[in-house]
């Protein structure tokens, strides 16, 4: 969390306080509404999610509840929200429209977002670590690629997210939105995993988590559609043109 916060400082002095015009990113009357507004509506929705699973019997509640790491959950998830939206939303997704519409930039910061957080070493890959561990375990860190069933639940779903926060920065000019939304996911996420234990694969509906398998697109496009029907029903983006 703390080099969370020590790389949102150069992203912000990279960018500029007069070029946040530039990017597309106004000053929002409505940032406390659309930053918990946001928080809710994306926590609730894996909560509920999380709710229909218990009720399958694919988790159970863990004993007992460690009520106390939801604090150090939330402090994360802010933080990590913060700093992937002003650089992803903010610094990037701003630059892309400067010479593409908002549809191709949009779909372009979606796709890098996505690659970016689908690459990661196999967990068998990382034993004893040395100074160069990272260049041994980046060959590996493209192995998803060649599972189909991630590909499809993981980098697209991944994917789609990335667009929903590109369409509510667009379209409200401003990342507290997707801030909140962003938050939100990764608050209940983290903390589902922490208060639950999974007690079987459900692929290919849900894998390791519920934001991977064919399950999560599903409920992804269900909140696509709640934040457009909340927030964005009748916004335009003032700098489309």
């Amino acid at each position: 969390m703390v080099s969370a916060f020590l790389l949102l400082l150069p992203a912000f002095r990279w960018i500029g306080a007069n070029r946040f015009d530039e990017l597309g990113l106004t000053r929002n009357s409505h940032r406390l509404e659309h930053f918990v507004g946001g928080f809710l509506v994306s926590a609730g929705t894996i909560v509920a999610l999380g709710g229909v699973l218990f009720a399958l019997g694919g988790y159970e509640l863990k004993s007992p509840l460690p009520w106390q790491l939801l604090i150090q959950v939330a402090l994360s998830a802010i933080s990590v929200a913060i700093v992937e939206e002003v650089l992803f939303r903010g610094a990037i997704l701003g630059l892309l429209r400067q010479s593409l519409a908002p549809l191709p930039a949009a779909v372009s910061v979606s796709v890098l977002f996505s690659i970016i957080h689908f690459l990661k070493p196999a967990q068998e890959q990382v034993r004893t670590v040395h100074w160069y561990s990272g260049f041994e375990i980046l060959p590996g860190a493209f192995w998803q690629f060649s599972e189909p069933l991630l590909i499809v639940g993981g980098f697209v779903t991944i994917g789609i997210l990335g667009l929903i926060l590109a369409h509510s920065t667009i379209r409200t000019s401003s990342l507290w939105l997707p801030i909140g939304i962003h938050s939100g996911l990764i608050f209940a996420k983290m903390g589902l995993n922490k208060l639950t234990r999974r007690l079987e694969d459900m692929m290919p509906w849900f894998g390791s988590d519920v934001t991977v398998g064919l399950g999560s697109i599903a409920t992804l496009l269900f909140l696509w559609f709640m934040i457009w029907f909340i927030f964005l029903r009748g916004q335009f983006d003032s700098n489309a043109a």
